[in-house]
């Protein structure tokens, strides 16, 4: 499997929070629609519990600054010391160690480049990363915000009265217009990497997630490159970075550090409008979670975790349990 960073530049509000297992659920229905792209959609998912055609991750801010590309990723989610700060004597240190640990805990994201690798130790505020790349004001990537809505009669072309009236509101995302971001998508050899490239190019012109028919989730394709992720962390290191929400194998890790992620939702696309429209909900590890495998090669691996079924009445239904990953060290694991 090889991998590549795709170059994405958000152009309208989303309406669905960009995220690895939603594109390639967006991914699968391009190719279901069009099996010219990478073959057809049973086929490329005949084997996906062995050996998924691809593997997307969530995407990451991403800068240029001086000929250099830097990213940032949401903070590696594991202790940053395993001291015990009671039996700390010296009041100075244990208040220094008090203050690194608040901190740690305020910080929520790592500035990431081939000089600066993903560490336990990698940590920093937004607005810390943005003095750092040298931005004129606070980085703020984007902006949530509500918007109201209300139902309309159809056959009185108004809002009505009673029952008709009913006033609702959305979720919004709104990007910051320079931003770009760079979305990890591991392909299988067998798979056509233009194929994907196409596939993802047609979902930011048709709009990704809900009320893409308003003109919400627009993005265009910017770049299609082969990258080296091990580059970005630690290749002699004993532990797993994941770029994306993950189901971890049984019986293959001694340590996951992670904070919980439910993935709920319906299906998209045709069966969106179906019978039996909604999923049932998954449990995975949520992206910058760290796995500690019990045998030392699965940190050379580009990826790691499993593939979900049986989420659905649909029963050739996949859910995107793997996740690409990054080698990285932690110190003192029993």
């Amino acid at each position: 499997m090889k991998v590549y960073e795709v170059c994405i530049k958000p152009t309208s509000d989303f309406a669905t929070p960009l995220q690895g297992d939603c594109l390639f659920g967006h991914i699968c229905w391009q190719i279901a629609h069009d099996s010219e792209l990478v073959g057809e959609i049973d086929d490329i998912l005949s084997g996906y519990d062995r050996t998924p055609f691809c593997v997307v991750s969530d995407p990451v801010m991403r800068f240029k600054v001086d000929g250099e590309i830097k990213y940032i990723f949401p903070k590696a989610f594991a202790p940053t010391s395993s001291k015990d700060i009671l039996a700390i004597t010296s009041f100075d240190e244990r208040k220094k160690e008090y203050d690194r640990r608040k901190a740690a805990k305020k910080a929520k994201w790592m500035l990431v480049s081939s000089n600066k690798k993903v560490t336990l130790n990698n940590f920093a505020t937004l607005n810390e990363i943005a003095k750092e790349l040298n931005l004129e004001d606070d980085l703020k990537p984007f902006v949530e915000y509500r918007q109201s809505h209300n139902s309309i009669d159809r056959i009185t072309g108004t809002t009505g009265t009673g029952d008709a009236f009913a006033p609702f509101t959305t979720n919004g995302i709104t990007w910051s217009p320079n931003l770009e971001m760079a979305v990890f998508i591991g392909i299988r050899n067998d798979v056509s990497k233009s194929g994907i490239k196409t596939a993802m190019e047609r979902i930011g012109n048709f709009g990704y997630g809900a009320d893409a028919t308003s003109g919400k989730g627009r993005f265009d394709v910017i770049s299609m490159e082969e990258i080296n992720l091990s580059s970005l962390g630690d290749a002699n290191g004993n532990a797993l970075y994941a770029l994306s929400a993950v189901v971890p194998e049984k019986d293959t890790y001694k340590k996951v550090y992670f904070e919980p992620f439910i993935r709920t939702g319906r299906h998209g696309d045709a069966k969106a409008t179906s019978e039996h429209p909604f999923k049932q909900p998954v449990l995975k590890a949520a992206a910058g979670a760290v796995l500690i495998p019990n045998q030392i090669d699965l940190v050379k691996e580009t990826y790691i975790g499993t593939a979900v079924k049986d989420v659905s009445l649909f029963k050739e239904t996949v859910e995107q349990g793997y996740a690409l990953v990054i080698p990285m060290k932690v110190e003192n694991v029993k």
